[in-house]
């Protein structure tokens, strides 16, 4: 645990896979950041990260107050052993009572580790500003505290959680996406959303992917990612999850 007895740890699983068409040295590669920057101005709290790809559970065996786990490029739903050792975070959290949120790639995550079913999206790509809408059990959950009743997030996946685990209650919904959101126990969170993103962010992921998905998507791809709005309401989910959830 941290030295100060009354600091919160969360670690941030970093499960971002990176290529060589994204440089090293670009700032907009600190996934860290992306989250942190929402949080870092609450006192007692130490957002600590590990890569995914790491002795993930041995990190949260050593002290952990609440976890995040990122978004992907991997597919949460094949037998990639980073998959399967993360599904083993989720039943360690479950099983010691530590809050989870987990995010776009860590939602899908969490819902197979719970028994729910990942896969492609049947409709394929959703990329750009998504709104979305708070069911009944979303606008009294903690989470989603200060939250309209219908907001805009960021959304970019092809995969999807296609049945919600039992136990699960949705908390956040679409249309393209019906599963926008859920819970289980009030404990472990899931949004299919980038609730950390922003347009530059995003603009710099898919930037280097045009030219291949141009092809493969019925709508304006170019329009979608250029025409990027900010979505800073969707932000303040991490900081729910942090002073709503962890710390009480």
């Amino acid at each position: 645990m941290a030295e100060n007895p009354n600091t919160k740890r969360v670690w941030l699983i970093d499960a971002v896979a990176w290529s060589a068409a994204y440089p090293a040295t670009n700032p907009l590669r600190e996934v860290h950041r992306w989250f942190a920057r929402w949080v870092e101005d609450l006192p007692g709290l130490d957002l600590a990260g590990v890569k995914a790809d790491a002795d993930v559970l041995a990190a949260v065996r050593s002290g952990a107050d609440g976890v995040i786990i990122s978004g992907s490029p991997r597919d949460a739903w094949n037998e990639d052993p980073v998959n399967l050792k993360l599904c083993e975070v989720v039943g360690e959290c479950r099983d010691r009572g530590i809050p989870l949120l987990g995010v776009c790639y860590g939602h899908q995550l969490l819902a197979r580790a719970l028994g729910g079913v990942v896969g492609r999206h049947p409709e394929g790509l959703e990329l750009g500003n998504t709104p979305v809408r708070l069911t009944p059990a979303g606008r009294v959950s903690p989470l989603l505290a200060g939250f309209p009743e219908r907001f805009e997030v960021l959304s970019s996946h092809v995969d999807a959680v296609l049945e919600m685990p039992p136990g699960g209650e949705l908390l956040v919904e679409g249309d393209f996406t019906r599963n926008q959101g859920f819970h289980w126990g009030n404990q472990l969170f899931g949004v299919q959303f980038h609730p950390e993103s922003d347009p530059g962010i995003m603009q710099f992921i898919w930037n280097p992917r045009r030219e291949t998905w141009r092809a493969k998507v019925a709508f304006n791809l170019d329009q979608a990612i250029d025409g990027l709005r900010p979505t800073p309401q969707a932000g303040s989910l991490l900081r729910n999850f942090v002073t709503q959830i962890v710390w009480h």
